[in-house]
């Protein structure tokens, strides 16, 4: 079984980044395997103020409330597809 960053990177929507798990957008994007690790995740986004995307494999997205997740934090699945949009901050 392929892992998530591996089904992402393959999908061609998502770039590879030094920094992130990977880019969307030119946001960053930070892979959640599970809801255990959903708080890290967001605490990595805090860095660059919440805005960005979380992956999450599509069969998992019960798991997820995405309206309890930040206004700024959007999802994507393990395809690239866009499940929830992110705002994009102003600079």
């Amino acid at each position: 079984m392929n892992s998530l960053k591996d089904q992402l990177l393959n999908s061609g929507k998502v770039k590879t980044s030094e920094e992130w798990d990977a880019t969307y957008d030119e946001l960053p994007v930070v892979i959640v395997e599970d809801a255990a690790s959903l708080g890290q995740a967001l605490e990595k986004l805090d860095i660059v103020g919440g805005f960005g995307y979380l992956a999450i494999w599509k069969k998992n997205l019960f798991l997820f409330n995405t309206k309890l997740l930040s206004k700024r934090c959007g999802v994507i699945d393990e395809n690239g597809n866009l499940l929830k949009a992110a705002r994009i901050p102003k600079n």
